[in-house]
């Protein structure tokens, strides 16, 4: 939000884990890149691959077997 005050309508980055008709489990996101482009956010490369990583590591631990 120090970027750019728009993004807080996006903000806390949240993850949704849904279940289909087909018994097939979904984790999504809004991607950093995607808020990044979609709010003009200029200046705050370190902090957007910061978010990036962060989600990473939590989907990568949520799916782990």
């Amino acid at each position: 939000m120090n970027c750019e005050q728009t993004v807080a309508i996006d903000l806390p980055q949240k993850i949704l884990i849904s279940e289909d008709a087909n018994k097939k489990v979904w984790l999504s996101y809004n991607n950093p890149e995607y808020l990044k482009t979609r709010h003009n956010i200029k200046g705050c490369d370190t902090v957007i691959d910061n978010v990036s990583k962060a989600l990473n590591a939590v989907s990568t631990a949520a799916v782990a077997k």
